[in-house]
C-alpha cells in the first residue's frame, strides 16, 4: 500500500516526479542540521529545512504560510513536517500547535515533538528511558564516555555521524516509548516522549530512492 507522503509520486515514461518535503525547526542547530545531514538525492527528492521558526505554535504557523505558498506557486510539497520542543513553553501554545492543523489533510502536515526536547531523541540511541528528564540533564548524559565521548554541543554538526550506527537502536526505542503510552499519551504533560523517529523513518525512504 503506498504510504501518504506517496500521495504526489508519480511516474511517467520511467521518470520519477520530484518529491519536495518541507521540514520547519523550532532552531537554526540541533535538530535542523541533524535532519540536514540525512543523504536524500537530490535527483528523486528534495528536503528543504528551514531553522529558527521559533517557538511552538509559530513553527506550526510559517509551516503553513510556506505550504499555501507552494501550493500557490504550482509547487506543492508530498509533505509538511512541523519540528519542536515541548520545553519550558506555555501549555497553552504547545497546545495551539496541534489546534492550529486540524482540519489540515493529516497526511500533508505533520508534527514532530520532543518532550522535553529533541535531545531524548540523541538519548533514545543509547537507552531506553521512561522516567522524566530535563535539558541539562540530557545535555549531561550524552556527554558522558559511553555516549558521544565528549561535552555536548548544540552546534555540534557531527552528532548525526556518531549516531548513524545506532539509528535502528532509537527507532525500537522511541516506537515502544508511544506504544506504552498508548492512548493515554498527552504530548504536552508526558516526559519523555517522542515521534521524531516517525520523520527519520521517511528521510530514511526518500534518501533509498535511487537505490
Amino acid at each position: 500500500m503506498a504510504k501518504p507522503w506517496d500521495k504526489k509520486t508519480v511516474r511517467s515514461e520511467g521518470v520519477r516526479k520530484l518529491q519536495r518535503h518541507l521540514v520547519v525547526c523550532e532552531d537554526k542547530k540541533s535538530a535542523a542540521d541533524y535532519l540536514r545531514a540525512f543523504k536524500v538525492p537530490a535527483e528523486f527528492a528534495e528536503v528543504v529545512v528551514e531553522g529558527g521558526a521559533g517557538n511552538t505554535d509559530s513553527v506550526v504557523e510559517e509551516a503553513l504560510e510556506l505550504r499555501a505558498k507552494a501550493m500557490e506557486s504550482g509547487t506543492p510539497y508530498a509533505a509538511v513536517w512541523c519540528v519542536f520542543d515541548r520545553d519550558n513553553f506555555p501549555a497553552k501554545n504547545f497546545n495551539r500547535s496541534f489546534d492550529l492543523c486540524r482540519g489540515i489533510d493529516k497526511r500533508d502536515v505533520h508534527i514532530i515533538w520532543s518532550n522535553e526536547c529533541f535531545e531524548l531523541w540523541y538519548l533514545l540511541h543509547f537507552e531506553f528511558r521512561v522516567s522524566g528528564i530535563g535539558r541539562n540533564e540530557l545535555y549531561a548524559e550524552l556527554s558522558k564516555p559511553n555516549r558521544l565521548g565528549k561535552k555536548y554541543d548544540k552546534s555540534d554538526k557531527t552528532v548525526f555521524d556518531l549516531l548513524k550506527d545506532k539509528l535502528p537502536t532509537a527507532i525500537k526505542h522511541a516506537r515502544k516509548l508511544l506504544n506504552d503510552y498508548g492512548a493515554a499519551l498527552n504530548e504536552e504533560r508526558d516526559n519523555p516522549s517522542t515521534n521524531v523517529h516517525e520523520l527519520v523513518a521517511v528521510l530514511q525512504e526518500l534518501g533509498q530512492l535511487n537505490s
